[in-house]
């Protein structure tokens, strides 16, 4: 049966993306490499604190990562999609601590802790320093 492995997304500034996802996801810096690609990409993997099957994957093509920035600072998230990580977490305090450890990095929220209509669910999402959706969930949201 077919599992989720691994997430991508290209970031313009793999450090601060790197130190993102470590406080906030949690998570931990498992593998960096620089590739001799004709982009010059450099990747980072990360895993998820207690989750051993998934890697989150960070490329930074340093080519053209000022183009990238640019993008990101000035093409509105709506614009451009709505793809997203989900993760899930078993308990509101789960969900609050994550709240507070975006707060505490200075996370741009997109949607503060909400309970969802007619169900014990409630969702929380942020975005990245490169405008990627982050969202947790807890309860039964799908």
């Amino acid at each position: 049966m077919p599992r989720l492995d691994h997430a991508a997304f290209r970031v313009a500034d793999l450090d601060r993306a790197i130190r993102f996802y470590e406080r906030v996801l949690p998570a931990t810096l498992v593998g960096r490499a620089q590739h001799s690609d004709r982009w010059r990409t450099e990747i980072a993997s990360l895993r998820p604190v207690g989750q051993t099957d998934f890697t989150l994957v960070l490329l930074m093509p340093r080519r053209v990562s000022w183009l990238l920035s640019l993008f990101h600072r000035f093409v509105p998230r709506q614009t451009r999609s709505a793809e997203h990580l989900g993760f899930a977490v078993d308990t509101l305090e789960e969900l609050e601590a994550r709240a507070e450890a975006a707060r505490s990095v200075g996370a741009r929220i997109e949607n503060p802790i909400t309970k969802l209509d007619g169900r014990e669910a409630w969702l929380f999402e942020v975005l990245d320093p490169d405008g990627n959706g982050v969202e947790w969930i807890c309860g039964r949201v799908h």
